[in-house]
């Protein structure tokens, strides 16, 4: 990762009134059909373009100070805003800068010491932010899952407690309880899906261990064993349906351009890692000690699903020893 980093975002390019339905996916696809140039006409960073929500990255240098650091990003980040600017009076496309924030990624703690101005003639000021909310995802100055994880974990804890109290004509049952949770808390579970594999192992222990919890707390089975719970009620673990996700995106990804796409930056990576290990020369080009190894996401990926069984990871018991534990269950108490 670079030393510094800003990200300036603009949800902010404002939709003129139209005449298609709120909500369905005709709008977003023709704002996107005739905004299309709008990253190539953004240059110096890295644009994000989704619907009318736009994120622009823009790097610090290395080997230099964060003064220095600090004054470079300033005049790159003032040079983006007026090309923005420029692009947004060519496109009679607004911005809102009620919605604009720009958040700041360093070592050093803090913001920088400069202002963000969009217009040097009007008081329209960026204000510095210590996270945001893009997407649905919470992206905080440290690039970690922690605050995204711990939101969306309040959130299943909020839901489960309504479901627990849910009752219809004075009475209530365990296939309720367990409906209410595939359709109001399992939906919530599946924003983590694309991330589970780039989180830490104990990341993802944790997690697994929060969606047997909270799936035999709605069905009040917490005196079972996470274990015995999946295979007497064959309940797939969050591992398993994450694995069975990222299976099907795979399958998907592989008949696609995206797909070429990736599968050359891959190739790109490995003659980049030769050339960082000095097996074959570039002229007019040399390695450095800063470079750092980098990885595919999709190659992260597979190898996270390598060991995972294809199936299912849910434990099979033989009956003789279900009724080995119906007998004797004081021998199992360490299970």
């Amino acid at each position: 990762l670079p030393v510094s980093s800003a990200f300036p975002c603009f949800p902010a390019v404002s939709r003129r009134t139209s005449t298609t339905w709120e909500g369905s996916v005709l709008t977003p696809t023709l704002f996107i059909t005739y905004n299309c140039d709008m990253c190539s006409s953004l240059s110096g960073c890295i644009n994000h373009f989704f619907a009318d929500d736009l994120a622009g990255i823009m790097a610090g240098q290395l080997g230099i100070n964060s003064s220095s650091q600090c004054l470079d990003l300033e005049k790159r980040i003032k040079v983006f805003l007026d090309n923005l600017d420029y692009y947004s009076c060519l496109s009679d496309h607004p911005i809102n800068f009620n919605k604009t924030e720009a958040m700041f990624s360093a070592r050093a703690i803090g913001h920088p010491k400069f202002v963000i101005n969009f217009r040097q003639d009007t008081m329209d000021i960026i204000e510095w932010t210590s996270e945001y909310k893009y997407l649905g995802y919470i992206i905080s100055p440290k690039l970690g899952w922690g605050k995204f994880l711990k939101y969306m974990m309040t959130k299943i804890r909020q839901r489960i407690s309504l479901i627990k109290s849910f009752i219809i004509f004075g009475c209530s049952s365990s296939y309720l309880h367990k409906t209410l949770f595939l359709s109001h808390v399992l939906p919530i579970f599946t924003w983590i899906y694309p991330i589970y594999p780039l989180l830490s192992e104990n990341q993802q222990n944790d997690l697994s261990h929060f969606y047997y919890t909270s799936l035999r707390r709605v069905l009040h089975c917490l005196n079972w064993n996470e274990n015995f719970f999946a295979f007497a009620l064959d309940e797939k673990s969050l591992e398993d349906r994450c694995h069975s996700y990222w299976g099907k995106y795979l399958a998907a990804l592989a008949d696609s351009i995206d797909g070429e796409l990736l599968f050359e930056k891959a190739n790109l990576n490995v003659f980049r890692q030769i050339w960082i290990d000095k097996q074959f020369s570039i002229k007019c080009l040399r390695t450095s000690k800063r470079f750092i190894p980098h990885h595919l996401i999709i190659e992260k990926i597979v190898g996270w699903m390598a060991p995972i069984p294809y199936r299912s990871s849910v434990p099979v018991y033989e009956i003789d020893e279900i009724q080995l534990l119906e007998d004797f269950p004081e021998s199992f108490d360490s299970i």
